[in-house]
């Protein structure tokens, strides 16, 4: 009996230290200074400016500022920035988006260390350790995906810190009770147009729109997942319901000089969804602009689902504004309204 009560007063203390850690975790994260850095700009953190110069950067480059397909105008995925190990004052450590570089021979492989929300919030921090230059560019390829989606989604926290303050509940509640999905829609947001399964959101800046086209089918099969039944399904409520400026004219998809691709994404609120990019452009006019869009089953109506988020910023760069987009796509979350009990 007395082995017994002490290994429980022995589990008890365990639990209390966990809590205690995990409570102290959580008070210290919540009093980090908020980050800083310009959208999409990730600071790499090089032990001398030889690695930044030679191949090491050119592998970070090749990856990190390729090309972001869809967009009519040449930008990057990200924009990179650099400093020496030895200039990383305060100020730098409190930068979004850091990549630190470590190269030695004491390393046996390459490794990839993550630290989120280390000197400010929202914040991800990627170490890669290799033992050699070489090792660092031949397997920097096996990292790239994994290191892209962490910046993505600290990119899309920031973008949210600033729109979850203005959100229009009107507009959100209008699209929920329709789609029974609860998407964070900002001031500005207006229903151009809402038929069955269809609803169009529109925001009219100065210089520039943004819209959300909300597609709703019955499932049927998986080949409804595909890349051209997704594109066809897409194109055939734009020609429908969204009609151009001139006579004749609608919003469709460019599917010849810059045709839609898609790929699985497994961090988006249903697990199994497509994402799909590309130019969308208006038959009969000379509108176009680029594209995100996400198709899912719909956990709650259990139908096949596709939220589109566009950009039209005639000549102007459009990373920053599709990637507010593709941020208020993904905020996306089941809305189901709850009964009430009766006793």
């Amino acid at each position: 009996m007395i082995a017994i009560k002490k290994v429980g007063f022995g589990l008890l203390l365990a639990l209390g230290i966990l809590l205690f850690n995990a409570c102290s975790d959580q008070n210290t994260r919540s009093k980090l200074p908020r980050s800083i850095g310009n959208t999409s700009e990730v600071l790499v953190v090089v032990q001398d400016e030889n690695q930044w110069k030679g191949n090491v950067g050119k592998t970070l480059k090749k990856y990190l500022a390729a090309d972001q397909y869809g967009l009519p105008q040449q930008e990057s995925l990200f924009k990179l920035a650099h400093i020496n190990n030895s200039s990383l004052s305060e100020l730098f450590q409190k930068h979004h988006s850091l990549i630190f570089i470590d190269i030695n021979k004491k390393y046996n492989k390459v490794t990839l260390t993550r630290f989120d929300d280390k000197w400010a919030k929202p914040q991800v921090i990627y170490k890669l350790s290799a033992p050699s230059n070489l090792a660092f560019d031949t397997t920097f390829a096996n990292y790239s995906d994994q290191i892209i989606k962490g910046l993505s989604k600290v990119e899309r926290e920031r973008i949210m810190n600033v729109f979850n303050t203005a959100s229009d509940i009107k507009v959100m509640q209008q699209f929920a009770n329709k789609f029974k999905l609860k998407t964070t829609l900002p001031e500005g947001f207006y229903v151009a147009k809402s038929e069955a399964g269809f609803m169009w959101l529109k925001r009219d800046a100065n210089k520039y729109n943004q819209g959300i086209i909300a597609i709703s089918v019955p499932y049927k099969d998986t080949i409804q997942f595909t890349n051209a039944s997704i594109a066809a399904r897409i194109m055939l409520f734009m020609k429908n319901y969204i009609p151009g400026p001139t006579d004749g004219s609608f919003m469709s998809l460019d599917t010849t000089y810059v045709r839609p691709v898609s790929k699985p994404v497994s961090d988006f609120f249903v697990p199994y969804t497509i994402e799909t990019r590309g130019m969308w452009r208006v038959e009969h006019d000379f509108m176009a602009g680029p594209y995100v869009a996400y198709t899912f089953i719909n956990p709650v109506t259990k139908e096949l689902t596709t939220l589109f988020g566009y950009v039209y910023k005639p000549n102007k760069d459009k990373r920053n504004l599709l990637l507010q987009m593709e941020a208020l796509l993904y905020s996306t979350k089941a809305y189901e309204v709850k009964k009430n009990r009766r006793d």
